[in-house]
């Protein structure tokens, strides 16, 4: 990349140590560094004329300054020895530089325009010394190539740091959703298994002595296996919703695709744009409502459901209605029965959000609002990080 980490002061004397006394005695290589910040004027003025980052602040515009001088330098020192030559260790550091245009969010493609750019006006620099002096053609071919190097090996670091950064970024994710996994495996469906395999115990300890609790017990196996099955199945949703990567509105229908749910028994409609929210936040909504139509469809026996999500600019709002037998919400919760009321909970009140569960036994149906506040949108996240 052409914009460089800060090594050496801005300002500093542009005739490096290592010149020879020979070399100072080419005309065409003094011309050429003596126009050196004429050039560099016009580079950056290039470069704020098609809107590049890489003039976005001085910090970022002092390092793009200091790579073209240094390549500057080279090629006059290129032309002083009549042949190419590129100082190797300037260029491993501009590797890290790739790193760090990476975190500032700043592609690669910025770089290659601004390498085009300065290999324009270096070369209109070489080409108007040669008029001058046209017997310093070998110098000039010296300095062309020194120019091109330069650039081409500066680039070629970049992309290798950016590279670099953007696949450690990508192992990370991939840890920490199999992390995510890990932890939903073992807090909900080894609960669940254990909870199965503790009632079988108690099964094999009474069943003698308490025949009339066999039916009991045998049941409650029957509910927690089926209770697993339905996490498996969410489980299995959620990795295929990941490998889709789509909207709230696509990965619901592939839930229920997975589920063999119809259209007419839940609807689920999802309005405004997600580009209001963060992908984090969809996810979270996402797990919500889907844990709320399961629960409606296993529990209730609802004939019809309802889910609804508005994503408004400031904050995201969810409603899940059924028609089911209903609860008593207050009586699930204190009998230890509510595992998915405290989860949903628990999600909702971490992204920062309420919610509400509404349910009468007496009456029928069951009712779930839930607000989230949208603090920063999508895109602003990707604009703090240039």
């Amino acid at each position: 990349m052409i914009a460089g980490l800060v090594l050496e002061g801005w300002g500093s004397p542009l005739v490096h140590s290592g010149f020879t006394e020979a070399g100072r005695r080419s005309s065409t290589a003094e011309e050429l560094l003596a126009r050196s910040k004429e050039i560099v004027a016009a580079y950056r003025g290039r470069l704020e004329e098609i809107k590049s980052p890489l003039t976005a602040d001085e910090a970022t515009w002092h390092t793009c300054a200091l790579q073209a001088e240094r390549i500057i330098q080279d090629c006059a020192e290129s032309m002083r020895r009549g042949w190419a030559d590129v100082r190797g260790t300037l260029i491993q550091q501009v590797e890290g530089l790739g790193t760090e245009r990476a975190t500032q969010g700043i592609g690669g493609v910025h770089s290659l325009r601004a390498g085009v750019i300065l290999f324009d006006l270096v070369f209109d620099a070489l080409a108007e010394s040669m008029v001058a002096e046209p017997a310093e053609l070998d110098r000039f071919q010296a300095g062309v190539r020194a120019l091109q190097r330069g650039i081409g090996m500066r680039l070629e670091a970049g992309a290798l740091g950016h590279d670099t950064f953007l696949l450690n970024t990508v192992r990370e994710a991939n840890a920490a959703a199999q992390r995510q996994l890990a932890r939903e495996i073992h807090d909900h469906l080894g609960n669940h298994v254990s909870l199965a395999l503790r009632q079988l115990e108690l099964h094999e300890l009474t069943r003698e002595t308490s025949p009339e609790e066999v039916a009991v017990r045998i049941g409650a196996v029957k509910d927690t296996l089926t209770e697993s099955l339905g996490i498996i199945r969410d489980l299995v949703t959620q990795l295929r919703r990941a490998e889709r990567e789509g909207t709230l509105e696509s990965s619901f229908a592939a839930f229920l695709e997975s589920m063999e749910i119809t259209s007419s028994k839940v609807r689920i409609q999802v309005n405004g744009s997600e580009e209001w929210a963060t992908q984090p936040v969809l996810d979270e909504v996402f797990v919500v409502v889907r844990e709320c139509l399961r629960n409606s469809l296993a529990h209730a026996g609802a004939d019809h459901v309802l889910a609804v999500v508005d994503i408004a600019p400031h904050s995201l709002h969810a409603l899940i209605e059924d028609d089911g037998c209903g609860f008593d919400v207050s009586a699930v919760a204190t009998g230890g029965r509510a595992n998915g009321i405290a989860s949903a909970t628990e999600r909702v009140e971490l992204l920062g959000g309420t919610i509400l569960f509404t349910s009468c036994p007496d009456i029928g149906g069951t009712r779930v609002t839930f607000t989230v506040p949208l603090m920063d949108f999508a895109g602003d996240s990707v604009e703090s990080s240039k």
